[in-house]
């Protein structure tokens, strides 16, 4: 019953990480049709609203994770998933039951009419937490943020934005300013912001915006002395002081949230909130090496992977199975790798996956070279075997998200 239920959603509904653009609607329309017929269960809930280009999972998971040690019961919002569709829907980690995911497209089915699958599944999400009576939910937009289903809530305890990059860029705008500017679309009138790193151009933009709301700014660009030895990853330095703030702002806000319980909620996020996928190092095993799981996708990630991968590992050749989707130019992208990496062409198992020849040919032309692979599952392998007995080299799986997804999937 879930798996017909799931093949449902997926095949009827327009969906973005199936088909790309043509999924995509510039209003929020679909989304209100869609809680107006459920009864609006976002009325009835309290929200921490996170947007941004790069690092909103994690500060969304890490916010998560605090907020259940401090004995809260805890909804979380993410997308995309990367291997099950219930990643996208927990309460204090745990994912949304089977069950109700059935009962609710059952419920539903005859009474769709014509939203998408985003707007389809955070209604379903709303009516979840609201049914579970959740305390607080900690919402991660999908893409954007001033059209994103997300943007439907009436108010927020707080707004975040986390750093902001060139990513979808079709939709968003074409230049920092103008995605700074959706993202600034979360803004609700009077409610706290906390920002995080980010440019010049991106934080200009934005507290001009916020200015109009009256909104009240934070900024999360320092990890706190007491949370420094948390410091473990390269990307857990600007999570944490993005993070952290909210928190802090979450505690002006009327929460009761203690040192201990922050400290523990940052300490085991992972674990917490079964965040995985990001800068997750999968170790070895028979006859294959350890790899590196990271969904570095757009100019910045790749950048920080790169920059943190060189400095980890100053002298090994990286053997990087990579992939993306046809609606995006990687070249840019690509160009960040350096030349002597070993490439493992693949393309994940969806519809928008470019095709793995023409994903090589850009790749030559950006002086990369390697083999190409219809399997994303047959490439990681390749990539791990190749890498067991040479001490010289790293396995490292990144790009599209959906890729990092097959990979995890098929190991």
């Amino acid at each position: 019953m879930y798996d017909e239920a799931i093949e449902l959603l997926y095949t009827k509904l327009p969906m973005f990480q199936r088909s790309g653009p043509a999924a995509y609607k510039p209003n929020l329309d679909g989304t209100k049709a869609v809680c107006n017929l459920i009864g609006n269960p976002e009325n009835k809930l309290r929200f921490v609203h996170i947007a941004g280009t790069n690092g909103k999972g994690t500060v969304a998971h890490m916010v998560s994770s605090v907020m259940q040690r401090a004995g809260y019961k805890t909804a979380l919002f993410t997308s995309p998933h990367l291997i099950d569709f219930r990643e996208r829907i927990r309460i204090n980690g745990e994912k949304i039951p089977e069950s109700y995911v059935v009962g609710f497209v059952e419920r539903f089915l005859s009474k769709w009419g014509t939203p998408s699958f985003f707007e389809l599944t955070f209604g379903m999400a709303l009516q979840y937490f609201a049914d579970e009576k959740t305390e607080i939910v900690i919402l991660e937009t999908g893409m954007g943020g001033r059209l994103d289903s997300t943007n439907i809530i009436p108010t927020a305890e707080v707004c975040a934005i986390t750093n902001i990059g060139l990513d979808h860029m079709q939709f968003l705008g074409d230049d920092i300013r103008s995605i700074a500017l959706e993202k600034a679309g979360v803004f609700k009138n009077q409610v706290p912001v906390v920002l995080g790193k980010m440019r010049s151009e991106a934080q200009s933009v934005i507290l001009e915006h916020a200015l109009k709301m009256s909104c009240e700014m934070h900024y999360g660009k320092e990890v706190p002395y007491s949370l420094t030895e948390l410091i473990t990853t390269p990307f857990a330095s600007e999570n944490i002081a993005t993070a952290s703030k909210i928190i802090d702002v979450l505690r002006i806000q009327g929460w009761n949230i203690s040192s201990e319980s922050e400290f523990e909620g940052f300490e085991k996020y992972n674990e917490l909130t079964n965040l995985y996928g990001r800068w997750h190092f999968i170790p070895p095993s028979e006859n294959e090496s350890s790899i590196l799981m990271d969904c570095a996708h757009n100019i910045d990630g790749m950048n920080l992977l790169m920059t943190s991968m060189l400095s980890e590992f100053p002298n090994k050749i990286f053997h990087i199975v990579y992939g993306t989707v046809s609606d995006k130019n990687p070249s840019k992208i690509l160009s960040l790798i350096p030349n002597n990496a070993v490439m493992y062409w693949c393309e994940a198992d969806v519809p928008r996956s470019m095709d793995v020849e023409t994903l090589k040919k850009i790749g030559l032309d950006n002086g990369l070279s390697g083999k190409s692979y219809t399997s994303v599952k047959d490439a990681v392998s390749d990539a791990r075997k190749s890498c067991f007995s040479n001490d010289d080299s790293k396995a490292i799986v990144c790009g599209s998200v959906y890729v990092v997804g097959d990979a995890l999937n098929g190991i």
